[in-house]
């Protein structure tokens, strides 16, 4: 079982790089749902997201992760009265040789509130069901050589209380948010900004596939967005941070996008939609710097980005973290909405 723990370690360790055992992706504002749970319903009527991870070809068997979210309101008093939303979020990420496969499917619930003039306040809580498995038949153990070559019709002489598991993890977060819409359709000086708290894990569930008790720990996010438009240009900034906290790690990552702004949509019409793109540079820790673009075609948004490996790890992987590619879609009427985050 020795062995065991140790391959476990480095399946965990590896894909998070420094913040413990928890999926990450580059583009988090692009998985709402799994950056706070107090983004259901928050921001959209209707909000559906999905995202895909592929990292350390270079170094391992990839690491996968797949993500799918659905988000809106079931209840508003108006566009700038309190307002109810649901969400439904949705992921499945297999890690290493081992092909560690988790499984989660969470729901969520908040609730907004407007505080003053620009300015809303939501809270939200999650709760869903983590179904974990590994496939022992792929490893590889010490007693499987026979000291000479790696030999498969050698027994390994370890023994498995269990190969999956299934158990429940909560949620909760709060965010603070701001939007103020540009005054005249090409004045382009809107302002918008966005800061929450999110806590994960809060009823410690179980992490290990041993009969000793290993409770994931919990993860507490600070995050930050702003949108800002350059007055009567087509040019609009948007900087990300976010700061996470999982046991003994520390993750920090910021960086910003640059959005031009091809064509503004009609504001009398659906026939001419807005069209946007963006360019992004961000930085994690000291494990990756993160290159991104996205493009915007009225209701959709299609980004896509890429992690140079800066970590010691770079020495294996020549500096090839991993791509993410993330799809969103709101089906909402163009010009009715200022995307302003």
């Amino acid at each position: 079982m020795k062995n065991l723990i140790i391959i476990a370690t480095i399946v965990f360790v590896i894909p998070t790089s420094i913040f413990g055992q928890d999926i990450l992706f580059s583009q988090p504002n692009e998985a709402p749902l799994i950056l706070n749970p107090a983004n259901a319903g928050a921001q959209y009527n209707l909000r559906a997201t999905a995202n895909y991870r592929l990292q350390w070809r270079s170094v391992t068997d990839p690491f996968r992760t797949i993500a799918a979210g659905v988000d809106g309101r079931i209840f508003s008093k108006g566009k700038t009265g309190s307002s109810i939303g649901v969400g439904l979020s949705l992921f499945n990420d297999i890690a290493g040789a081992g092909q560690l496969n988790t499984n989660q499917v969470v729901a969520a619930v908040a609730g907004k509130v407007t505080l003053a003039k620009n300015q809303t306040l939501s809270a939200g809580i999650s709760g869903g069901i983590i179904q974990r498995k590994i496939g022992v038949s792929n490893l590889t153990w010490g007693n499987q050589y026979n000291g000479l070559v790696y030999d498969a019709n050698l027994p390994s002489n370890e023994t498995f209380s269990g190969e999956r598991f299934l158990n429940g993890d909560f949620s909760t977060g709060i965010q603070w948010s701001y939007g103020k819409g540009q005054r005249t359709l090409s004045s382009n000086d809107m302002f918008g900004a966005q800061a929450g708290i999110s806590v994960f894990h809060v009823n410690s569930p179980r992490s290990g596939f041993y009969q000793v008790v290993d409770k994931r720990a919990l993860r507490y996010m600070f995050h930050f967005t702003g949108s800002y438009g350059f007055k009567n240009t087509n040019m609009q900034i948007s900087p990300l941070v976010i700061y996470e906290m999982q046991g003994p790690a520390r993750m920090i990552y910021f960086g910003s996008f640059l959005k031009y702004k091809l064509q503004e949509s009609s504001k009398y019409t659906d026939y001419v939609l807005s069209r946007t793109v963006s360019i992004g540079g961000f930085f994690r820790g000291q494990d990756a710097v993160v290159i991104a673009a996205q493009c915007e075609l009225g209701q959709i948004a299609f980004g896509l980005s890429y992690d140079i490996n800066i970590s010691s790890l770079a020495k294996v992987s020549s500096g090839r973290g991993g791509f993410e590619i993330s799809l969103k879609y709101l089906p909402i009427k163009t010009g009715t909405s200022s995307r302003l985050l």
